[in-house]
């Protein structure tokens, strides 16, 4: 699959030439299906810094009958 490197509002679209690595957002979509894979039970924060993500951060709870 190809996808234009830039688009024309400036936004990055991910890079899925052979060879190179995957886009951040792509990486973030993988985490995220582990997680869901994984039947995580919490928060997932995704925190943004000039259009790129800069920060995930994962907050795993317990359910109270699971204590």
């Amino acid at each position: 699959m190809n996808i234009t490197k830039h688009r024309d509002d400036g936004v990055q679209s991910p890079n899925l030439s052979p060879g190179v690595g995957p886009s951040p957002i792509l990486r973030l979509l993988r985490y995220l299906d582990r997680l869901a894979a994984s039947a995580f039970y919490g928060k997932v924060t995704v925190s943004f810094q000039n259009g790129r993500v800069c920060d995930v951060r994962t907050e795993q709870t317990k359910k109270l009958d699971e204590l």
